[in-house]
């Protein structure tokens, strides 16, 4: 049950994080070809290593958290 509380809290943090800095690179107004581009915007900041390593953490929690589910005792 720990592993589960544990991996479910790793995954939510790594999914707010993610929200958190998609939305901010959504804040100005940048366009290519009349669409928004989130990958445009996050590698013009340079933070697209921080996007893959913050989708790690989540698919990483959510393993733990699914580990815990199967586990016996």
């Amino acid at each position: 049950m720990k592993k589960v509380i544990m991996g479910s809290i790793v995954f939510l943090t790594g999914v707010l994080s993610l929200a958190v800095i998609v939305s901010g690179a959504m804040v100005h107004d940048w366009t290519i070809d009349g669409q928004h581009s989130v990958f445009w915007n996050l590698s013009r900041y340079g933070v697209v290593p921080i996007l893959y390593g913050l989708t790690a953490i989540a698919v990483l929690g959510l393993i733990i958290a699914v580990w815990g589910l199967f586990e016996k005792k």
